[in-house]
């Protein structure tokens, strides 16, 4: 096959195109058709010239394509510009060949290394430098966990605040040796990526994504050291972790904007400044912040207004300052020296705004809530989801992939926050196109998004519609990822129709295809803590402040960000020490609920997110297909199939006290027999032990499948696909 000494002539790679299809443009550069037909071709590319020919991705700098039999499948890459100093190009080859996911280079026009020779390519990310050319041998995605996907893509991403997760040293915050404490349960959980939200030294005023240096670590969590450590004891665990980076501002106590401030020319345009209408009297815009405050304060020392599309702590960077991009990019390059994994990058939506400083209308619910504080009475035309703000993202993927091939690191993931229900907006977050990407995961809060709506509305059509939403609007190219909450929304138990469908979201979390991303607590399904404004000593979240009386619940954040309940045995939980008070109070449901008692329950929460990681760990649920079954307002279930294995999940939406719901899946299925069985592989905390369901391994008769209000089941079918007709339609 290949070997380090092997190199090819560029032209011979053409040849394993029927030359009859091949145009003049194709070979620009390189040859002509002319000159090809004169060509012989190499005896040692025979065995690649094989069955189908495709095209994949064709432009005026490539040429590539796909030879392919039902068992073999190769893909040929030939890049064909000839300036040097051309920049490494990206592209995305991921879904245009069925499931081929990876690929091995096993011929090159030029000479490589052993260690190019034996690393694994994923086509989601080929990187390619002026005049390469080679062909991939390609593997399906399903041919083995470990190695169908880049990690990104079939990890579980947990998501941990540090001062709510474990504190080691008593003084009420959670820190980093407390985080390393507790890595064998996050391994236990089956987890293998920890994203941390932000560890920076801050004033926390808003939970430290007000940042005052973005190159230290906070004295609250412990030192540089400390997290240097605990990033040698994640990779050897052969996990991962990103961090929470936050481009759009900094703390007015950074010291680029106390330089500011003070007219120091170097920094005045690091940030943004406006004169104001009418001499000053009147702010510049009626932009209205995502923290219940206008987007403008203004500076007595400047006698200008500056932009804070957060807390008036939080002013804006400038980002048509080169100098600010620079500063960025310094910033990303300080942690990956430190071996950081990948970055979830904040707020990316509210990065660029339009200069021309026009006013924003209001939104056609505005009628229905306080337009001086509530962020959503506006359509923010002006001030989020701006071209500029795409662009960014799609320059911090290039710079992280030349990182990457310049450091000989794994891939570096790239996840970005942009909250907006408008789906179309958040996909253009992935990328142009295969060439011009963008983020690796902007995050689907969809789901979200369906536990705000009325309790009426939390149904099984509803939750079809932003389920379907998502993976319609979802870019070919694109890899799909699922969400239930984050620190920025209550509580999903808190806001289910009922608690115990909690197992039934965790199916829908991992059993899915995507990456999935889960909050730290609802694991076991911890619940929001009230809070009153009577109350206002507990509270951390001055956020909720701007907000009143009327939308104070609704909007404080400290309700799902409360301290970790580890165990009922100890005071505050095990979270910190007896004779110490947490910054921020444990939730009242504690005592019963935690991960001591779950992990010594028969069953349990925890118990059965642990069983589902490991499942989402076989084929079908990381490389197969994926289908809706039916959607109705108390049911909904799909299919995972792939090869010879094919899975039912089923859930029962309602509420307790509903009839239980009744379904023929043989007839739903079109199964070609009469019968069809299915064996109980998982099923939620609330299926009594003595049903038919009750216990794994049991066989059931799905001409007649019975859950009751809140159950929720993954069953094995026991036949293969080729037998399901609904899976060939």
């Amino acid at each position: 096959m290949c070997s380090s000494s092997l190199s090819v002539a560029k032209e011979s790679f053409f040849l394993l195109a029927p030359l009859e299809l091949l145009r003049s443009e194709d070979v620009k550069n390189i040859t002509s058709i002319e000159e090809l037909e004169k060509v012989k071709i190499d005896e040692q590319f025979i065995r690649y010239c094989i069955g189908e020919y495709k095209p994949a991705i064709i432009t005026d700098n490539l040429f590539s394509f796909f030879r392919f039999t039902e068992k073999q499948a190769y893909l040929i890459i030939i890049d064909k510009r000839i300036d040097s100093t051309s920049e490494l190009q990206r592209y995305n080859f991921y879904g245009l060949l069925d499931t081929y996911g990876k690929g091995k280079i096993v011929i090159s026009s030029s000479t490589l290394t052993s260690e190019q020779i034996k690393k694994s390519i994923n086509l989601t990310n080929v990187l390619i430098n002026q005049g390469q050319t080679f062909i991939l041998e390609l593997f399906q995605l399903h041919t083995d966990y470990d190695e169908s996907q880049d990690w990104w893509m079939h990890d579980v991403i947990y998501e941990i605040i540090v001062a709510s997760y474990q504190d080691s040293n008593n003084d009420g915050i959670g820190d980093i040796q407390g985080l390393r404490q507790r890595l064998d349960y996050i391994q236990s959980l089956g987890v293998n990526t920890i994203w941390l939200t932000p560890i920076y030294t801050s004033p926390w005023k808003d939970y430290g994504y007000d940042i005052s240096n973005f190159c230290d670590i906070d004295s609250r969590f412990g030192t540089l050291d400390d997290f240097r450590i605990l990033i040698d004891d994640v990779h050897s665990r052969q996990m991962r972790i990103i961090i929470d980076f936050v481009p759009n501002h900094t703390s007015n106590e950074h010291p680029w904007f106390q330089a500011a401030l003070h007219n120091d020319p170097k920094y005045i345009d690091y940030y943004i400044w406006h004169k104001g209408k009418n001499n000053g009297k009147e702010l510049p815009t009626n932009w209205l912040g995502a923290s219940g405050q206008r987007m403008w304060t203004f500076s007595s020392e400047r006698n200008m207004y500056y932009l804070h599309q957060f807390l008036d702590c939080q002013p804006d960077l400038n980002f048509r300052n080169e100098n600010v991009l620079d500063e960025i990019e310094k910033i990303f390059r300080f942690w990956l020296d430190l071996g950081i994994d990948g970055f979830r990058v904040d707020a990316v939506r509210h990065l660029i705004e339009n200069d021309q400083y026009h006013d924003e209308p209001l939104s056609k619910d505005a009628k229905d809530m306080d337009p001086n504080i509530m962020y959503v009475a506006y359509d923010h035309t002006e001030s989020a989801d701006q071209s500029g703000s795409y662009e960014l993202v799609q320059r911090w993927r290039k710079f992280l992939d030349k990182y990457a091939y310049e450091n000989n690191r794994n891939y570096i993931v790239l996840i970005t926050e942009a909250y907006t229900v408008d789906i179309k907006k958040v996909m253009r977050y992935f990328g142009n196109n295969r060439e011009e990407r963008g983020s690796d995961i902007p995050i689907n809060f969809l789901i979200t998004y369906y536990l705000d709506k009325d309790e009426n509305e939390k149904h099984g059509l509803e939750l079809d519609k932003v389920l379907s939403d998502w993976q319609s609007n979802l870019p070919e190219y694109a890899w799909s990822n699922w969400c239930l909450g984050s620190h920025d929304s209550h509580r999903i138990t808190s806001r289910l129709p009922s608690k115990e469908l909690i197992d039934g979201f965790y199916m829908l979390l991992l059993l899915q295809s995507g990456t999935a991303l889960i909050y730290y607590g609802d694991e076991i399904g911890m619940c929001d803590r009230p809070f009153t404004l009577a109350n206002s000593d507990e509270i951390v979240d001055i956020t909720a402040f701007n907000y009143g009386e009327k939308y104070f619940d609704k909007m404080i954040r400290d309700r799902q960000r409360t301290p970790m309940q580890w165990t009922s045995q100890e005071a505050n939980a095990g979270f910190t020490s007896s004779t110490v008070k947490p910054f921020l109070p444990l939730s009242d449901t504690w005592h019963e609920l935690n991960v001591e008692q779950q992990q010594n329950a028969l069953r349990s929460h925890l118990k059965l997110f642990q069983q589902l990681v490991k499942l989402r760990q076989q084929a079908p649920f990381y490389g197969g297909y994926q289908k809706k079954v039916i959607a109705t307002k108390e049911l909904y279930a799909f299919i995972r199939w792939l090869d010879t294995n094919i899975y039912l999940i089923v859930i029962n939406i309602n509420k307790k006290g509903h009839d239980p719901i009744i379904n023929d899946f043989t007839k739903l299925l079109k199964y070609q027999n009469k019968e069809l069985f299915g064996e109980v592989i998982a099923r939620s905390c609330n299926i009594l032990d003595d049903s038919l369901i009750g216990k794994e391994g049991n066989q059931i008769n799905l001409n007649n499948l019975i859950l009751q209000s809140s159950e929720a089941i993954v069953l094995k079918l026991l036949t293969c696909p080729s037998n399901i007709s609904f899976c060939q339609q």
